[in-house]
């Protein structure tokens, strides 16, 4: 390639970055954010239990189809796995503000979990793969907490202007207008510039790439642990927050009002995505990992505790771990994985999130419904505090073992040199 191609090539994967933050700001600007729980309870007619019982179908298709989509992303382009998941997202958002029975909201979110995973692992390993590609991979988890800041922002943007326009318009309005946003993303994804590998025609067949990059995630130890408490972590952080919405409703919070209450907890979102690679710098990466679960643990403890609007405030901890697990796990994974494995392995990580969530999800529906919000903050609680340090000691064995093995094949292949030397 002459000076001038690789210039382009350097210019366009530079534009990748920015792209990818457009791409993330448009899928997230959805209006029904503030106000989605509320118009399932009010428009709708349904209980804690049935919303929560519509992510089983839409994890199920999450877990079932994360890694194989990922898979079609590595073998066919992130390009293509972006646009077909936008397009897929758009409509699935449209059906579900239209839909005005059980079984169609139903399929509105099998749908919405089959677009999720086309996108899941793409952006990421897109974004990673052109860094890579110009030599600034280590500028990875920088850019990847700018990207989660960003997505942060449309959100909140989203929730402050989302519940308003229900207010005066109707509860179902703000989620049929998202629909149109997504589609916006369509042509930012098109215009990005895939990395040359992720269009290798001489590529694994794709169930075989399936199975490697599942296999791979399992058979080396500490990635497999770091995996799971990834999932469990992403679990014990967004099902909580579902009942955000409840709490303030039964607080009193008006419809109209719902987006300024719940504003602070995106915005402690966008700061730990923005400084979370300067908190690993600091305080090192298993001070990271355990101080996730322990901050979550204390906020449910808390809202155990108090029956009042003002313990709100324990939810912004919350959104602050939001904000960081992410960037802090999947750069751990993203250091450990082969690129061409890369999305196929990052959508490994979102199943092990989309099964915790599965389970947690409908258990805190059911608790909530019959026993109350504050008994459900005690069992997350309790369950977190269990768990996640008991996946932190394996992963540590797991991850000291890997590395005093790779100190002795070095040692070995020093000596074997220094014998061929002499």
């Amino acid at each position: 390639m002459d000076l001038l191609g690789r210039v382009r090539n350097e210019m366009a994967f530079e534009g990748n970055v920015w792209k990818s933050y457009a791409y993330r700001f448009l899928m997230q600007l959805q209006l029904w954010w503030p106000i989605w729980v509320i118009y399932l309870q009010q428009d709708r007619g349904l209980s804690l239990t049935q919303i929560t019982a519509l992510d089983a179908p839409f994890l199920l298709v999450v877990i079932l189809a994360e890694v194989p989509t990922g898979a079609v992303a590595d073998r066919f382009g992130r390009k293509t796995s972006l646009v077909l998941g936008s397009l897929m997202f758009a409509l699935a958002v449209y059906i579900f503000g239209i839909a005005d029975n059980y079984p169609v909201i139903l399929l509105s979110y099998t749908a919405w979990g089959l677009a999720q995973t086309f996108q899941s692992g793409a952006d990421g390993a897109l974004l990673y793969d052109s860094l890579k590609a110009i030599g600034r991979e280590d500028d990875f988890q920088r850019i990847n907490g700018r990207l989660w800041a960003i997505t942060s922002l449309s959100v909140l943007i989203a929730i402050l202007i989302g519940a308003p326009i229900a207010e005066a318009t109707s509860l179902s309005f703000p989620v049929i207008l998202s629909a149109g946003i997504a589609l916006l993303a369509i042509p930012v994804a098109v215009s990005m510039h895939e990395p040359r590998h992720a269009q290798n025609e001489d590529a694994e067949p794709y169930l075989q790439m399936v199975r490697r990059g599942v296999g791979e995630a399992w058979r080396k130890p500490a990635l497999r642990y770091v995996i799971i408490f990834s999932g469990f972590v992403f679990g014990v952080t967004f099902a909580p927050l579902i009942f955000l919405q409840p709490f303030l409703r039964e607080h009193d919070v008006g419809i109209g009002d719902l987006g300024l209450w719940q504003a602070p907890v995106r915005a402690a979102g966008i700061v730990s995505a923005l400084l979370a690679y300067r908190f690993v710098a600091r305080a090192g990466q298993r001070v990271a990992f355990l101080a996730m679960p322990l901050a979550l643990a204390a906020c449910y403890f808390f809202l155990s505790g108090v029956d009042a609007a003002w313990a709100f405030a324990a939810f912004l901890p919350v959104g602050l771990v939001a904000g960081m697990q992410n960037t802090v796990l999947t750069t751990y994974v993203n250091r450990r994985i082969p690129s061409e494995r890369r999305a196929t392995m990052l959508s490994v990580q979102s199943v092990a999130g989309s099964i915790f969530l599965a389970v947690m999800e409908p258990l805190g529906g059911v608790i909530a419904d019959t026993l109350g919000l504050q008994p459900l903050f005690l069992i997350f609680a309790a369950i977190t505090i269990v768990v996640a340090p008991a996946l932190l000691l394996l992963w540590n064995r797991a991850e000291a073992a890997e590395l005093a093995e790779e100190r002795l094949a070095i040692d070995t292949a020093a000596e074997r040199g220094a014998v061929a030397v002499s």
